[in-house]
C-alpha cells in the first residue's frame, strides 16, 4: 500500500506543498531511447501492452531517469474497444486502425458485451508496477472517458474531425447513448479492476471533448464522465482513490468540468484564462505547461515554467505536468532540466 506521505497525494488531497509534485503525461515514450529499443522489438503497439513484463519496464523508464513522484501504467486507452472485439491495431504513420469498428445502429446493439477477465493483461502489469515502485511513489491506473472511445470507435481510426462520428450522433442519437452507456459500465469494470491490482490514483483521459460543442460536451461527454465518477465514488473497493480528469480543450469553463465531481482537473496547455478563485479549495489542478515549450532553449523552458508556478504558488493542491503528452521529438535532458528547475526554485 502506498505511504501517505507522498506529496502527490497531499497535493490530490488539496494540501498546500512548497514544491508541486511532479509528473508528466506520456512521461513513458518515444523520446526516450530506452523505450525506442523496446518498442522496436514489437510489430503492433498494443501487442507490446499485452506483456505485463514490458508495461513494467516501461512505466519504471521515467521513474529512474527522473526520480518523478508518480508512476503512470503503461498501457493504451483502447483496449477497452479492443476487448469488445473491435480488432485494434497500431500502424505505422497511422496510429490506431479499427478492423471491426461501430459503422451501424445495429453494430451498437450487437457489440460483443465487455468482459473484465479479457484485460487481465492489464491488471497484471498494474501489480508488477505496484510491486517494483517505491513505496511513496504513488501509480496511477487510468482509462479513456466513455465519449474520446466511442469516437475512435465509430471512426474507425484518429481523425482531425471525427466526421463520421459526429454525424452519428445525429442519425443514431440513441444508439449513441446504448454505447455511452455500455462504455461507461466498462470503464467502471477496468478501473475497479486496475484499483484492486494496486492502482493509487486513476486519471480520465477525455481526449477528444475539444471535438463537440458546448451543448453536445455536456451530453455526450461530461454526463457520462460524471456517471463514471459517481460509481466509482459510490463503490466499497473504489470510493477513496483520487480521480483526475484531463478534458483536451473542452468548450465549456472550468466550473462546468468541475461539477464532474473528480478531485483534479488536468488543464491542456492553452487553458490559461482562468478564475482561480472559483475552484480553489475545490477541486485539485494538474498542469498545463505546452509540451512544444521543452523544444526551446533552456531560457525559454525556465521563463514559461516561472509562470505557471507563479500562477499556482500557494494553490491549494497544485500538481506540475505538461498541458498534453510529451511529444516524440523531444529531448529528455530538456524534461531532466525541467525537472531539476522546478524542483530548485
Amino acid at each position: 500500500m502506498i505511504e501517505r506521505e507522498s506529496i502527490f497525494l497531499k497535493a490530490l488531497n488539496k494540501e498546500t506543498l512548497p514544491i508541486p509534485p511532479i509528473w508528466y503525461m506520456r512521461q513513458a515514450g518515444r523520446y526516450m531511447p530506452e523505450y525506442r529499443a523496446v518498442r522496436k522489438k514489437f510489430k503492433n503497439f498494443l501487442d507490446m501492452c499485452k506483456e505485463p513484463d514490458v508495461c513494467c519496464e516501461l512505466a519504471l523508464q521515467p521513474i529512474n531517469a527522473f526520480e518523478l513522484d508518480s508512476a503512470i501504467l503503461f498501457s493504451d486507452i483502447l483496449t477497452i474497444p479492443d476487448a469488445m472485439g473491435l480488432d485494434v491495431k497500431f500502424l505505422e504513420g497511422e496510429g490506431p486502425v479499427f478492423g471491426n469498428p461501430i459503422k451501424t445502429a445495429k453494430d451498437v446493439l450487437n457489440i460483443k458485451p465487455f468482459d473484465s477477465d479479457s484485460l487481465s493483461y492489464v491488471y497484471k502489469a498494474v501489480g508488477n508496477i505496484r510491486s517494483a515502485l517505491p513505496k511513496h511513489i504513488p501509480l496511477i491506473g487510468f482509462c479513456g472517458s466513455p465519449w474520446t472511445l466511442a469516437a475512435y470507435s465509430i471512426e474507425g481510426k484518429s481523425s482531425k474531425d471525427f466526421l463520421f462520428t459526429r454525424n452519428f450522433l445525429k442519425e443514431n442519437d440513441d444508439e449513441a447513448h446504448i454505447f455511452l452507456n455500455k462504455l461507461t459500465d466498462a470503464c467502471f469494470e477496468y478501473l475497479k479492476r486496475q484499483i484492486e491490482a494496486g492502482a493509487d490514483v486513476i486519471q480520465i483521459f477525455d481526449s477528444w471533448a475539444n471535438l463537440l460543442t458546448e451543448d453536445d460536451y455536456k451530453v455526450y461527454s461530461l454526463k457520462y464522465i460524471t456517471t463514471l465518477i459517481g460509481l466509482l465514488k459510490n463503490d466499497a473497493v473504489t470510493k477513496n482513490i483520487p480521480i483526475i480528469l484531463f478534458s483536451r480543450e473542452p468548450k465549456v469553463q472550468l466550473k462546468t468540468i468541475m461539477t464532474s465531481q473528480s478531485d483534479c482537473l488536468s488543464l491542456y496547455w492553452s487553458m490559461n484564462d482562468i478564475d482561480l478563485n472559483e475552484v480553489k479549495n475545490k477541486v485539485a489542478i494538474q498542469g498545463n505547461l505546452n509540451p512544444e515549450i521543452l523544444l526551446e532553449s533552456n531560457e525559454v523552458i525556465k521563463q514559461e515554467t516561472l509562470k505557471i508556478l507563479q500562477k499556482f504558488k500557494n494553490y491549494p493542491g497544485y500538481i506540475f505536468n505538461l498541458g498534453h503528452g510529451i511529444t516524440p521529438n523531444i529531448n529528455p535532458d530538456k524534461v531532466k532540466f525541467l525537472t531539476d528547475l522546478i524542483r530548485s526554485i
